[in-house]
């Protein structure tokens, strides 16, 4: 931890981490909350949290699929869709790691959408 931080234990996991806070520069002012979710952790926690518990209420990135039905399918934490894998007819989305989550059929006349 830096002379600007100081040692906190997170309520949710026991771990021990740095908090800025009164410093009035934190790496919590950084994290963008998904929609309801400050309300969420205020009710279950009554102090701060480390940066992976915090996570977990952070927005994700996503795709979201439409097919030709307009039925919608959302893929949580696909970043990247390779369009070119012709020689299995598939598109692939994959996550920020190149892990591929999904393929979903070229024919299928699917759209894409990146969610924020």
């Amino acid at each position: 931890m830096d002379k600007q931080t100081e040692p906190r234990t997170c309520e949710s996991c026991g771990e021990e981490f740095g908090c800025g806070v009164n410093a009035e520069s934190c790496w919590c002012f950084d994290v963008t909350l998904a929609e309801g979710r400050e309300a969420e952790i205020a009710k279950q926690f009554l102090n701060c949290l480390c940066p992976k518990c915090l996570g977990k209420f952070t927005v994700r990135p996503a795709m979201v699929i439409t097919y030709p039905d307009d039925r919608k399918e959302t893929i949580d934490g696909a970043v990247r869709v390779d369009t070119q894998n012709y020689h299995e007819g598939m598109f692939d989305f994959y996550d920020a790691s190149g892990n591929l989550l999904t393929q979903i059929e070229m024919g299928s006349g699917i759209e894409w959408e990146e969610k924020v």
